[in-house]
């Protein structure tokens, strides 16, 4: 059984650079058929590199996966560094090892590259991460700010769907009908939940005290085979969710949050936000 790569940044979101060794690299087209289905582009990504740890967020729970940069320092030898654009960063179909996929950067026209069990540096595009930890934040809040509504009995009961914290098409859906009468409540809701800056704080919990305490966990959620402590996002006082995202330090620093349009499908309801 391989080990698997470790997911620094579900323990220090903060962190941008970090040193990691490689696994291996593997060609695109030597990858599983599933694995290939990953790339998309394939003149911007040629290879798949597995470290033994990574800072990169891994696509998935509604949010896009960082990009960056890996270097090798190859000064001893004489030779240049070698640089790999990370375009993705995937869980494989099958296993636990995290495939940053992306192409080596040309030096001094020579193809670059990496040797197994070298040191690199990954480097995460600190904007790109920032941006993504307040849309997934944002998304958070304004649920909660649409829970807190139901309670106050402005809205009707409601159980939420999935979410999407994604740029250009940022919502949640709720199983449920929201009016768009409502639209203003929530916006209201949500402004008063940013000012509020409570901390936003990471925990692990057990499955027991996560059923418990958190909203979004659906009828028959449970942890993945072998876990027995969860992930969870809590905005203090507010309100927490099971979550593998990046998020920022405190409700104010989401910015702006804008209660886009609300629109209803078969007896659920979709709130689409950006962040400003």
């Amino acid at each position: 059984m391989t080990d698997p790569t470790q997911l620094v940044y579900q323990r220090d979101g903060e962190r941008l650079l970090h040193t990691v060794k490689i696994l291996s690299i593997v060609p695109v087209s030597a990858l599983t058929t599933p694995d290939q289905a990953f790339v998309k582009d394939a003149s911007e990504i040629e290879h798949a590199v597995i470290t033994d740890s990574t800072i990169f967020h891994v696509q998935g729970g509604g949010q896009l996966s960082d990009t960056g940069t890996m270097t090798s320092s190859y000064a001893a030898a004489a030779k240049p560094d070698s640089t790999f654009e990370v375009k993705s960063v995937r869980r494989p179909a099958q296993g636990s090892q995290i495939l940053h996929f992306g192409r080596f950067i040309p030096v001094d026209g020579a193809t670059a590259r990496f040797d197994a069990g070298e040191e690199l540096q990954q480097h995460v595009d600190a904007e790109k991460r920032n941006l993504h930890s307040r849309l997934h934040t944002a998304g958070h809040i304004m649920s909660l700010a649409i829970h807190a509504l139901c309670r106050e009995s402005v809205l009707p009961p409601l159980t939420e769907s999935k979410a999407s914290h994604y740029p250009d098409s940022a919502a949640v859906v709720f199983n449920g009908t929201i009016e768009g009468k409502h639209k203003d409540a929530i916006q209201a809701k949500t402004d008063e939940f940013v000012r509020s800056a409570r901390p936003v704080k990471i925990h692990w919990w057990s499955v027991e005290k996560l059923l418990e305490k958190c909203n979004g966990t659906s009828e028959g959620f449970a942890l993945p085979e072998g876990e027995t402590i969860g992930r969870v996002v809590e905005m203090e006082g507010l309100g927490s969710y099971p979550c593998g995202g990046t998020h920022v330090q405190d409700c104010s620093q989401v910015g702006k949050i804008e209660v886009k349009k609300i629109s209803r499908s078969k007896g659920t309801s979709k709130v689409s936000y950006r962040v400003a």
